[in-house]
Parts: C-alpha cells; structure tokens; sequence
C-alpha cells in the first residue's frame, strides 16, 4: 500500500488519493496449542492443500480444476444473469439441491463452454449475446405473458446506479462531477463505497445519486444486496437533480456543440436521438422535436431546447430500462 490518507481512522473505505495495494502471497498461521505451522488447507476438506510456495495460487488452480464444476456453475449463471436479468440458479447465489435450475442441461452446456474457453468472460458474453434467446424482444404475447422461468422473451429491468449515471455523461459527453477523481472518471471505475450521510459534502452530489438508485454499501457478498425497486428519491433525481441538470447545462458539452452546429434540425435531432437511445427518431418524435426546436430563435434558445429535448429522452422508459 503506498498511501492512505484518511480524514476519519476508523473508516475503512474512506481515503484520500491512490491506493495501490499489493497481495501479500507468503505468510503463515501458528496454531496457538502446539506452536506449529497449520497446513493450508480448504474449509471442510480435511486433505491439505498441495505443495507450494503460494496457497492462494493452488487455491485458484483447485477452484478451476477441470474436475470441479462448481466454479464454472457458478460463474456461468452469474454472466447468464447479467446478461438476462434472471439467473438459471434463482437466486444466483443459491446454489442447492432443493433449488434446481429449470434448465439444467443449458446451465451445465454453458459450465463446459467456460472451462473450455479458459474461463473467458468476453467468450462467453459473445456466446450468450448473438443467442436467438438473448435477442428476443420484451414484448409478450398471450402464450409467454406469464413465463417467468423459459427466457421466452427478454426481461425488462432498470440500469443500475452506475450504468445510469454513466450513459447520461456519455450522451451528454460531459464528466461526471466525481469528487476527488479526475474529470472523465466514469462511476463503474470508482471502487469506494457510498460515503456514509453524516461524512457527505455538498460536492458529494454523485452519491446521493448512487444511493437513490439503490448502488450498495458492499457490506454482504451477495446480489440481493442490490435492489431493482423504484422510489420517490429517483423520481427527484431524474426530474430536477443537480447531477442531470449538471450534465444538461454544462459547457462544452454534446448540448452546445449541437446548438451551434450549421446543420438542419433534423440533422440535430438524428444526432440527438442516436446518442441517447441508439435509433433515430420516429415520424411522430420527429415531428413533435422540429415543432419544438425550430421556436428558438437564437442559439441560446435552441440551447435549452435542445437541453428540454435530452432530459425527456433521459427520462424515458427506453432510456432507463434494459429491454
């Protein structure tokens, strides 16, 4: 560790500046009886670990073993959940004989393709990702309305905190407002938990954000820390919060370079639409958009009409919901 300056020594998580830690790999625990040396070994297995300078090596090598499929299970169901938005194993973390997987030839099909690959996540994000199941839409019909457990279409959920918040910088093409990180430092890369309310500045604007869309403390090693459900809290933030407005308002940012662009406002618009939604806009939005952009008489107006433009679209179902 080369520094770690702390405003408060009793937390943990909450420091100033770079931490740079290195994994101490040797190392050994006495057993206070016999003053010897315990063996390595796993929790429940009486065998000890085998020979070696680093324990956690041959730990990672016993973990991903050809003959141990739990690893793989496991870590497959996760990508599979991500990616689909229910895992095989419901909940993922739940892995027991009394909460089968309802397709469990898919789940071990998918185990033996993430050994085989070496345990490539991009590999297996591929595999999933150009799947016909993957690419179904979200829509139902009268024969899937009420599948939960077939993948017969896509599940609809709300990005996370830092999804979210990074998909408005992106479309706003302006830095977030991450307090003691460089600007352009996206919410995913930061690895410090939520500053606790009483230890909150004004400028920690980004996490109140994050906590409102339910970003957790990290205090369980479990997904179901996390929660999908919708409050007033995030209601304020996407209507009038100081992170969006900030993001909206800003100089410089994708918002200005398009007002002062020579270009039609269709062109505008086309523009607009492809980076918030990845589509450009339908006949009716189109309509609606040049009705509501072409009032502006000044590039100052067509600034904040532009700016009206963007935060309905940032505000839209489409928007804030993987489909």
């Amino acid at each position: 560790m080369l520094k770690n300056i702390r405003k408060d020594g009793l937390d943990k998580h909450e420091f100033n500046g770079e931490q740079v830690i290195y994994m101490k790999t040797s190392g050994s625990v006495k057993n206070p009886k016999t003053g010897k040396t315990a063996p390595a070994r796993f929790l429940s297995v009486g065998q000890p670990v085998a020979g070696g300078d680093d324990p956690l090596r041959e730990m990672a090598k016993w973990m991903t073993a050809a003959d141990n499929p739990f690893f793989a299970r496991a870590q497959a169901n996760r990508i599979w959940f991500h990616l689909m938005g229910r895992g095989l194993v419901n909940p993922i973390d739940d892995f027991r004989p009394t909460n089968p997987a309802p397709h469990p030839v898919l789940l071990d099909l998918l185990a033996t393709e993430f050994i085989a690959s070496g345990y490539d996540l991009r590999h297996m994000i591929r595999l999933i990702t150009s799947s016909a199941t993957y690419q179904l839409a979200s829509e139902t019909n009268a024969t899937n309305a009420d599948d939960e457990i077939n993948y017969s279409h896509a599940i609809p959920r709300r990005l996370s905190a830092e999804q979210l918040l990074d998909t408005q910088a992106q479309v706003a093409d302006a830095p977030l407002p991450i307090r003691d990180h460089p600007p352009g430092t996206r919410v995913v890369q930061v690895a410090n938990t939520i500053k606790e309310k009483r230890r909150r500045s004004k400028d920690d604007i980004v996490d109140v954000v994050l906590e409102a869309f339910a970003k957790p403390q990290r205090l369980l090693n479990c997904e179901c820390e996390r929660s999908d459900e919708t409050t007033l809290a995030q209601a304020f933030q996407m209507i009038s919060g100081p992170v969006l407005n900030g993001l909206l308002t800003g100089k410089a940012n994708r918002l200005e370079r398009l007002a002062k662009a020579d270009q039609p406002a269709q062109q505008t618009l086309e523009s607009l639409y492809w980076s918030a939604l990845s589509r450009p806009p339908t006949a009716t939005e189109l309509e609606a958009g040049l009705q509501h952009l072409t009032k502006a008489e000044t590039p100052e107006a067509k600034r904040g009409r532009l700016e009206d433009i963007a935060w309905a679209l940032m505000n839209s179902k489409e928007f804030i919901l993987r489909r």
